[in-house]
């Protein structure tokens, strides 16, 4: 009888730690969730106004050359 209590004790203890790392998970979900609605509810004030964001030139290497795999040169064969 002391050898199925010692199991279930064990089995018990395997389970909480399962559980445990579970709650973590959920908890720092549960933060993402929280932020999320916070900037859906600050986008949902009627005062809310959009700000377009500036896009960067891009840069000009110093050969002058766009980035990216050269272009194959086509010969006649």
């Amino acid at each position: 009888m002391a050898t199925a209590d010692l199991n279930k004790l064990q089995q018990i203890l395997a389970n909480a730690e399962d559980n445990d790392a579970l709650l973590t998970q959920i908890r720092k979900q549960v933060g993402k969730v929280n932020e999320l609605l916070t900037e859906l509810n600050e986008m949902l004030d009627p005062e809310y106004k959009i700000v377009k964001k500036e896009r960067k030139p891009r840069a000009v290497s110093a050969t002058g050359k766009r980035p990216g795999r050269p272009k194959k040169n086509v010969s006649a064969e």
